[in-house]
């Protein structure tokens, strides 16, 4: 089962696998934005067929942000939201009208930048770049 370990502003979704009896942490992505794309999805399983991702809590692990990053702990309704703007991203991904797709991925948009702005207005790791490589 694949999880979310962090660094700094950065996380990484890895997994442990167990080879000859010994466990080792593999990285599987990194993940340096509000929220994850469909091609991540998609290069996450191909690359990784046998490595098990439940994406929902993935997303909402993200929406949480780092540990002890935040002055107040991340609304609810804010992990919620971030399960909401991945289905959004879906079923833009899969929408047969471009227009439909376009408004599907302005919705979601609107809903990271939210979450996005709460998550700078309380973030207590100091104001540096972010160091995460992009996710493919």
């Amino acid at each position: 089962m694949a999880f979310i370990r962090w660094r700094g502003r950065c996380a990484q979704l890895l997994a442990t696998m167990y080879v000859d009896g010994h466990s080792k942490q593999i990285t599987l992505t990194n993940l340096p934005g509000f929220y994850i794309t469909e091609a991540t999805k998609h290069y996450v399983a191909e690359k990784f067929p046998n490595i098990s991702v439940d994406w929902v809590n993935v997303i909402r692990s993200l929406a949480e942000g780092p540990p002890n990053s935040l002055k107040e702990k991340t609304p609810t309704e804010h992990l919620d939201m971030a399960v909401v703007e991945q289905s959004l991203r879906k079923w833009a991904a899969e929408a047969k009208v471009a227009k439909h797709a376009n408004h599907l991925y302005d919705a979601a948009g609107v809903l990271t930048e939210w979450r996005a702005n709460f998550y700078r207005e309380n973030e207590l790791i100091g104001k540096s770049k972010s160091t995460c490589y992009n996710a493919p």
